[in-house]
C-alpha cells in the first residue's frame, strides 16, 4: 500500500477499470488488481490490463476465459483461515469503507467516511484525522466450507434484516446467544460469501466497515447481498479475541472484540463530516470528521 502511494501520491481507488462499452469489467476492479505489481504479480496484472474483458464482467467461474479470476495468492490469505477448495480467488483483507451503511460502491468522496471511496482515490494528505488514528484494511473471516452453510455469520451475510438502515444493532439480534458466530435463524442468500473474489470491489468480497465492533454478524437490508443498498460488514478473524488492522501509518495492531462501540443502536451517519456514533471503532474508520480517540 505504501509502496504504491509513494509511487502515486495516493492510495489506490477502491473500484477501478471500465463500465462503458459492450466489452468492459464493469468498474468494479479491486485495490488487490492495482496492488499487484507492488506484490510482485507483475504479468499477472499485464494480463488483467491486456484486455478489457479481463476483468469481473460477466461474471463467471470460467477458468477458460477468465483465468485470473481463480488465482490463488497466499499473501492476500491469513493462514490462521480455513483453506476452501472453491476454485475462487480468495483473500482474508478488507480495505476500510468507514462507519457508512448505505452507498458503499459510489465514487463520490463525501458520501464515504472511510479511506476507500469508490473511484476516488485517497492519499495521507486527505487523512486529517491522523495516520495513526486511521484504518487502512482489516482482516475478515471466509467461509468455513464449500457447503451450503446458510448459519456462519462471519462467512455469509443474513440478508432481509428490517430496520438496519436506521438501527444497526437489529443486526446483532440474528445471531445465536449461545455461539455468536452462527446465525438463529438464516435467510439464504444467493450464495455470494465474503472474501471470494479479491479482483472485485464490492465490499462482500474485498471491503469491511466499522458500524458493529470486530467480530460481529455480517448483515444486509434486503436480498441482494453482492449489490447492497444497505449492508454491515465487520471485521472478523480466527484469531482469538480481536482482529488484526493496518493503520494509515503502515503499523499493524491487534484490535479487541471489546473495543469501545459507541451506541450501536444510533442511526447511520450521512453524508457528513459528523463524529461517528459508534465509539472508538467507528472513529479509527474515518478520515477527516474530528474524533478525538484516546487510547486504543
Amino acid at each position: 500500500m505504501h509502496n504504491y502511494h509513494d509511487t502515486y501520491n495516493a492510495f489506490p481507488a477502491n473500484m477501478m477499470g471500465t463500465a462503458d462499452g459492450t466489452v468492459n469489467n464493469g468498474g468494479r476492479l479491486s485495490v488487490y488488481v492495482a496492488l499487484l505489481p507492488f506484490l510482485d504479480q507483475g504479468p499477472l496484472f499485464n494480463q488483467i490490463m491486456s484486455s478489457p474483458n479481463q476483468g469481473p464482467t460477466p461474471w463467471t467461474d470460467n477458468a477458460t476465459t477468465y483465468p485470473w479470476w481463480r488465482q490463488q495468492m497466499e499473501v492476500l490469505q491469513c493462514p490462521s483461515d480455513i483453506k476452501q477448495n472453491r476454485g475462487l480467488g480468495k483473500v482474508n483483507y478488507g480495505t476500510n469503507r468507514g462507519d457508512r451503511i448505505t452507498e458503499l460502491e459510489n465514487w463520490e468522496p463525501e458520501r464515504m467516511r472511510g479511506m476507500f471511496p469508490g473511484r476516488t482515490p485517497i492519499g495521507i494528505r486527505d487523512v486529517l484525522d491522523g495516520t495513526s488514528n486511521t484504518l487502512l484494511v482489516a482482516e475478515f473471516r471466509r467461509s468455513p466450507s464449500y457447503s451450503q452453510d446458510w448459519s456462519d455469520a462471519y462467512g455469509r451475510p443474513q440478508v432481509s434484516v428490517t430496520g438496519l438502515d436506521t438501527n444497526p444493532a437489529v443486526c446483532l439480534a440474528v445471531i445465536s446467544s449461545t455461539d455468536p458466530s452462527r446465525f438463529t435463524t438464516p435467510t439464504p442468500a444467493e450464495g455470494y460469501r465474503r472474501g471470494d473474489r479479491w479482483g472485485d470491489a464490492r465490499p462482500i468480497f474485498t471491503g469491511f466497515t466499522a458500524v458493529l465492533p470486530p467480530n460481529s454478524p455480517s448483515c444486509v437490508l434486503g436480498t441482494n447481498s453482492e449489490d447492497p443498498s444497505n449492508s454491515i460488514w465487520p471485521a472478523s478473524s480466527t484469531h482469538t479475541g480481536g482482529v488484526q488492522a493496518l493503520m494509515a501509518d503502515g503499523a499493524v495492531r491487534m484490535f479487541s472484540n471489546n473495543i469501545d462501540r459507541g451506541n450501536a443502536s444510533a442511526a447511520p451517519p450521512g453524508r457528513t463530516t459528523q463524529r461517528s456514533p459508534y465509539g472508538i471503532w467507528g472513529g479509527l474508520s474515518t478520515r477527516a470528521c474530528g474524533e478525538t480517540l484516546g487510547e486504543f
